[in-house]
């Protein structure tokens, strides 16, 4: 509650003043959790702040200070300038003191072990030999071990020096009790020697117990532990040894401890203690938040803030150093390097410091990767690297906390543009050439599925468009023509990286076209032709690309069945490049789904004097051809197409489809199975060769091939029509009539499926019925002539002989079995009850 009598517009002005932007509620979060008991089951013990460096875990760490003193807390407050446990003790000790609470005891005690540890090293120094060395000079057992159980090598005993080598554990016993000798011999107090060999253990009980002490003078005890990334490592086993157990003694009931980290807290070590911990992740400010801050900063011009929010890249620390000076700074690139700094702080060694600039370039890592991006000194660093708190490894695949990437890439860019421009130069060329080796394996139509050969050929143009700036975006928006015609669920990949590069290489136009394609493909399975339509409105295609953009838009229509809309782009196409025999294979595409199969087969056959020997264009006029009922010109487009290539799965199914028509149940088989050789998931495929054994009498392939058909595609109404016709052949009517009625149940209103299970009611003698089917096939489609044949069949068994001779005389030219006609020319193809639909057809 506000004290009595204090103003709104003060309470305003001072929420103003604290100048914290989007972390209200987890400040609001922490400082109601200090308003319930300790005993309250929601009362949270530690609070857990984790993101990357720089999204503000220190800002809002001081507020939840000032927050906890508001409410009458003592704190402390600890830094990763605590190398030691001893030293986070004494600096708890130190912040609770100036606030008139002491550690008396445990302060004493550390005065003493301080003291203790200077008469230990002037010992040290003053023996000739020094003890731990052997008489030649070189590291004894004594200092190896004395490294080893925390002395020398936490700076407690600085004469004994530090050596990193391995003892055993007897050789570790030995030589601890040889160290302890040597302490007692000096020491005549046995506590003094406990202190200086077990500071830890010696202190902590006494730390615990003044804590209590003073705990019950004020309502809480809050101790925040700061860059708990560098702490954790000598801190975080004795934290939860102290939160989780009794083995220092106790902490008051009061106490609250807050950490600020860049990793979440390891199961490994809290396990299933994780549930009294809250957890707080940090991310980067919202835009709107950032336009808060700025605008609390009296920055509101659109231009300017545009500037800082790119250049900030939303991240809270840059955004508000950044927002001091405002956008017209001429250092800006300064705070992307006092975030380096920051980030790097303790990497001493310039090898590891330029592997780590060096490595944020790439968007992704691998160890190949690393070694192309980094300086060859640096060659065997990469498992440093994947050790970095701000890197993600998953699998041997490394990737930057994006925020730290973007403040990496902004100094470099900013400070080193030759540098920035070589290494990206550089990573294009390893991923060009990785691209290329793979090509070897890979046929053309087989890249776009592969997803190694994308994301090579995505981070080649992304490294290509931060490196050659001015070039490269045209190249790109070319590639992303193609993506949307070769394979459309990989375009938002390559718009995302299109968005990326832009932001990384400063390029608003580039950023802004990726951002909206993203923005018109909101999945992987939208439609890309809105895509084609944002390309094909910009400026970035030259005449080919522009061709080929409408050619692949053309595709789309037609495939939804936009028949005018897809005329108008291959006529567009066509006006930008009369000799491309692409526009007119695609064209004769969408004639044939159109029906007007003369105007196809010209604009194949034009394609073909443009480009002869093309086998998708052979099988395409192929497929028209026999549309035509020119089966023998089909087979042979479709026998050179696959002659010239044999991985065309589609034209061997147009082969198996012309056999039927000519009556070659046996080749038709043949065909069928090369084409599921390349598609064995294709459920079509199936129906088509069970068609073929059906019409050559294997019935038992037939029912095969139709229970293949449906466990790939179970509601499909084909492959119940199929195997129901089947079951008519074999006599077995009521599994032929239980097909059957799932085909129609599947396929309303289909007048093939509801003549054949007529077929099978006429065939039990159960005539009313087959009427009733076959009248509902003739009225669908009343030239439906095995229909009239088998309607007659009824009519003559119930001895109605004018109506079965007028129904034979209106199919007298029909052949006996109407599965095998072809209807005339122009109608939908239609065989053994199959309706092709051409808009969706390759070719």
């Amino acid at each position: 509650m506000p004290e009595q009598g204090t103003s709104l517009q003060e309470l305003i002005a001072r929420q103003h003043r604290s100048g914290l932007v989007g972390r209200q509620a987890e400040l609001a979060c922490f400082q109601e959790n200090l308003r319930q008991p300790a005993d309250d089951p929601s009362h949270r013990f530690v609070f857990h702040l984790h993101g990357a460096s720089g999204v503000g875990k220190t800002f809002l760490l001081q507020q939840m200070i000032s927050g906890a003193r508001a409410q009458g807390a003592l704190t402390a407050y600890v830094t990763d300038a605590a190398r030691t446990v001893v030293d986070a003790m004494a600096a708890i000790g130190a912040e609770l003191a100036r606030q008139g609470f002491p550690l008396k005891k445990s302060d004493g005690l550390l005065a003493t072990y301080h003291r203790k540890l200077r008469e230990a090293e002037a010992l040290a120094h003053a023996e000739r030999p020094a003890p731990g060395r052997d008489r030649d000079g070189s590291p004894s057992a004594s200092s190896r071990v004395a490294a080893r159980i925390g002395l020398a090598s936490l700076g407690l005993v600085p004469g004994l020096g530090f050596v990193a080598e391995a003892a055993d554990a007897t050789e570790l016993a030995q030589a601890a009790d040889r160290l302890r000798e040597w302490l007692g011999g000096h020491f005549h107090n046995r506590e003094d020697v406990d202190l200086v060999m077990s500071p830890v253990r010696t202190l902590t009980p006494v730390f615990t117990k003044d804590l209590r002490d003073i705990a019950g003078r004020r309502p809480w005890v809050a101790l925040f532990f700061d860059d708990y990334e560098r702490t954790a490592p000598v801190l975080d086993e004795w934290l939860r040894e102290l939160l989780l157990s009794d083995v220092h003694g106790t902490l008051p009931g009061n106490a609250v401890i807050a950490l600020a980290g860049q990793q979440p807290l390891g199961y490994s070590g809290w396990g299933d203690r994780l549930g009294v911990v809250q957890q707080m992740p940090l991310d980067v400010f919202t835009e709107a938040e950032a336009r808060q801050l700025l605008a609390s900063k009296g920055i509101t011009d659109e231009h300017g803030v545009a500037v800082l929010l790119r250049e900030s890249g939303r991240l809270p620390r840059q955004v508000a150093l950044m927002a001091e000076n405002g956008p017209g700074d001429p250092h800006l690139a300064d705070v992307s390097g006092a975030t380096v700094e920051r980030v790097l702080k303790g990497v001493d060694d310039p090898v590891r410091r330029a592997a780590a600039l060096a490595c944020a370039v790439p968007r992704l890592l691998d160890e190949d990767v690393y070694r192309a991006a980094a300086d060859p000194e640096a060659a065997g660093l990469f498992g440093w690297l994947r050790t970095l708190a701000f890197v993600t490894d998953q699998g041997g695949v490394c990737q930057y906390n994006e925020p730290i990437r973007a403040a990496f890439l902004r100094h470099q860019r900013h400070h080193s543009p030759q540098r920035w421009h070589d290494r990206h130069r550089a990573l294009a060329g390893a991923f060009e050439g990785w691209r290329l080796r793979l090509e070897e394996a890979l046929a053309p139509e087989e890249r776009w599925a592969d997803d190694r050969w994308l994301r090579y050929a995505l981070e080649e143009r992304y490294h290509h468009v931060c490196a050659f700036p001015q070039g490269s975006p045209r190249t790109v928006t070319r590639f992303l023509v193609d993506a949307c015609a070769c394979e459309p669920p990989r375009v938002r990949d390559c718009a995302g990286m299109l968005a990326q590069a832009g932001e990384t290489a400063g390029l608003e136009a580039v950023r802004s076209l990726g951002q909206r394609l993203l923005e018109v493909l909101p999945d992987e399975r939208a439609d890309v032709t809105p895509a084609l339509d944002v390309l094909l409105g910009g400026a970035g295609l030259d005449t080919a690309g522009r061709v080929a953009a409408l050619v692949a838009r053309g595709e789309r229509h037609r495939r939804a069945g936009r028949a005018e809309e897809a005329l108008a782009d291959y006529r567009d196409a066509l006006q930008l490049d009369p000799a491309s025999p692409r526009v007119h294979r695609g064209r004769g595409a969408l004639y044939r789904a159109m029906s007007r199969l003369e105007e196809s087969r010209a604009d194949f056959t034009r394609a073909l004097e443009l480009a002869p020997g093309d086998p998708v264009t052979l099988a395409g006029r192929g497929a028209t051809h026999r549309l035509m009922g020119r089966f023998g010109d089909a087979l042979a487009d479709l026998a050179r197409a696959v002659e010239i290539n044999p991985e065309l799965h589609w034209a061997h199914a147009e082969r198996g489809w012309s056999y039927l028509c000519t009556r070659q149940p046996e080749e038709a088989a043949g065909a069928f199975t090369r084409a599921l050789g390349h598609r064995p998931d294709d459920s079509p495929l199936f129906i088509g060769r069970a068609c073929a054994h059906r019409w050559a009498g294997h019935y038992d392939l037939a029912l095969a091939d139709c229970g293949h058909a449906l466990r790939l595609k179970p509601d499909s109404w084909w492959a119940h029509a199929v195997r129901g016709a089947t079951y008519r052949l074999l006599e077995r009517y009521d599994e032929a009539d239980a097909d059957l009625t799932r085909a129609i149940e599947l396929r309303p209103g289909y007048d093939w499926c509801l003549a054949g299970r007529g077929e099978v009611h006429r065939r039990e003698g159960r005539f009313e019925e087959a009427l009733r089917d076959l009248d509902e096939a003739l009225r669908i489609r009343p030239d439906n002539d095995w229909a009239l044949a088998r309607r007659g069949a009824v009519y003559c068994a119930q001895q109605r002989t004018q109506e079965a001779l007028a129904d034979f005389q209106r199919s007298w030219d029909s052949m006996p079995d109407y599965d095998w006609t072809l209807v005339r020319p122009g109608g939908p193809y239609r065989f053994v009850g199959h309706e092709f639909d051409w808009y969706t057809a390759p070719g």
